[in-house]
Parts: structure tokens; C-alpha cells; sequence
């Protein structure tokens, strides 16, 4: 009888659906960071990303990258819900989430936090397939002033 109860749940367990994890090559990147002028744009628009989502200890990673710099969204959540998460740093609640720019440059990395924003996640049960809208600020502290930078994106994952 426990064998037979085992292989239920183990059929089950296989059934149940999960965020899916996995590499996705868009050909032309889908964000954006630009300084607050607008016109100076920190991902090159017409060269291709990689779109990454990850499952790391219960909560989903989704990782955008071009070439040697990335921006990357820390989900507190399992799985996604149609709702709008609010971009913190330091995020803790399950509709919280934390949100980073990192690039490599000769041998060396350094990260700046969303420091405010938000984004917008929806199902879409004609093409299967979870949008993500990001609308967000950048604030980095450089020497005596701070710059702020507009963060958006728009892309889907499956």
C-alpha cells in the first residue's frame, strides 16, 4: 500500500506546474536604462539578450544580459500571479521584489540597486506565456552627487 501511495504522489508531484526555468535569445533587447535626459541608453537596443529565469531556494531570478552587463529581478514568490510587484531594496514580502544593474570591465564587477518602481506581471492565455513590464529608477551615488537613471523593459517568459 505504500509503495502503491508513493507512486501517486510521485505522478502528481511530475503533473503539478511550476515557473518554468531556462534560456531565452531575444534579437533585439527588450529594456532599456537611460540616463533622465533620455538619450543615452546603457543597453544597445538593436544587438541581441539573453532572458534567464532561475529557480533559487523558492524564489524566481529572471536575469537580462547583453554582452558583459546585466539587470536582474529577485522574486520573493515560487511561482507568478497576475499582480504588480513593487521594486524594493531589501525586499521582503511576496509582492516585493529586489532588482539590480551589474556590469563586468576589465576584470572587475560593480551592481546599482532599483532603488523604486515597479512591475507589472499578467498572463497571456492566447500565446501561454507570462508579460513582464518594468518601469523603474536607478539612483547611483558618484563621488559628491547622484545620478538617476529610468529603467524600463518589456518582454515575456514562458
Amino acid at each position: 500500500m505504500k509503495t502503491f501511495l508513493f507512486i501517486i504522489m510521485l505522478l502528481l508531484a511530475g503533473a503539478v506546474q511550476a515557473q518554468k526555468t531556462g534560456d531565452t535569445v531575444y534579437s533585439r533587447c527588450p529594456i532599456a536604462i537611460t540616463d533622465t535626459s533620455g538619450y543615452n541608453n546603457y543597453f544597445t537596443s538593436h544587438q541581441p539578450a539573453t532572458i534567464k529565469v532561475e529557480k533559487l531556494k523558492g524564489s524566481v531570478v529572471i536575469t537580462i544580459q547583453q554582452r558583459e552587463q546585466f539587470y536582474t529581478m529577485f522574486f520573493r514568490t515560487k511561482k507568478f500571479s497576475d499582480r504588480k510587484y513593487k521594486i524594493r531594496v531589501g525586499a521582503g514580502d511576496k509582492d516585493e521584489l529586489d532588482a539590480k544593474y551589474s556590469f563586468r570591465s576589465q576584470g572587475r564587477a560593480s551592481y546599482v540597486n532599483t532603488t523604486s518602481g515597479t512591475v507589472d506581471v499578467k498572463f497571456n492565455k492566447q500565446t501561454q506565456r507570462w508579460e513582464l513590464r518594468v518601469n523603474g529608477m536607478l539612483s547611483n551615488l558618484i563621488e559628491r552627487s547622484v545620478a538617476y537613471y529610468k529603467v524600463k523593459a518589456d518582454f515575456s517568459i514562458e
